[in-house]
């Protein structure tokens, strides 16, 4: 059995529905409230014209614990979503609250999105796909599975490799339109 087949089994099977009779919120209002939903930020990297490219997602969510699995949504028009539909793998920064000027970088709209080299500490040891310099966790990906959604690619992938930089750090994170500091609850800041 081919590894696709493989994946393809583990995978529930694909159900569509059909369109409510009932309209869907306002897409304002939804914007809305989602941005109270905090959520991790990660850069997921690649290499784009053979350059470090990266750029700031804060979809990514585990999918599976065994075998370690991520998934994540990305805008298809963009270079990163077209370098994993060609090569498969990529990288994923999860970041320190260190890393908020370099997330809010590679999130600027229509901006290229090449690494500046300061940020790369080097390439993953398996696949060789850009690392971050200070992100608390690079992973290794190979993707699994790409699933387009209307303007977006679901993307499902293997973690191949897991390098931790420090564990000491705060986690960075995104609520409200803004990048913030992650501290347990009843820790002084």
């Amino acid at each position: 059995m081919t590894s696709v087949e493989t994946v393809m089994e583990s995978l529930p099977r694909f159900r569509t529905r059909p369109s409510s009779s009932i309209a869907p919120i306002p897409a304002a209002d939804f914007a809305q409230s989602m941005r109270m939903l905090a959520s991790g930020v990660v850069i997921v990297t690649s290499v784009v014209d053979d350059r470090p490219w990266g750029v700031t997602l804060s979809s990514l969510s585990s999918f599976s614990a065994d075998p370690a699995r991520i998934a994540f949504s990305i805008k298809q028009s963009t270079a990163t979503a077209q370098s994993i539909a060609e090569l498969g793998e990529f990288g994923v920064a999860v970041l320190s609250a260190e890393s908020a000027d370099l997330a809010a970088r590679q999130a600027a709209p229509g901006q290229p999105k090449f690494l500046p080299d300061a940020s790369v500490s080097g390439l993953g040891p398996l696949l060789g796909v850009p690392a971050i310099e200070g992100a608390i966790y690079n992973l290794e990906c190979k993707s699994v599975l790409e699933v387009e959604v209307l303007d977006h690619v679901l993307v499902v992938a293997d973690v191949l490799s897991a390098t931790t930089h420090t564990r000491d750090e705060s986690g960075l994170v995104f609520f409200n339109q803004t990048f913030g500091e992650f501290s347990p609850k009843g820790e002084n800041s």
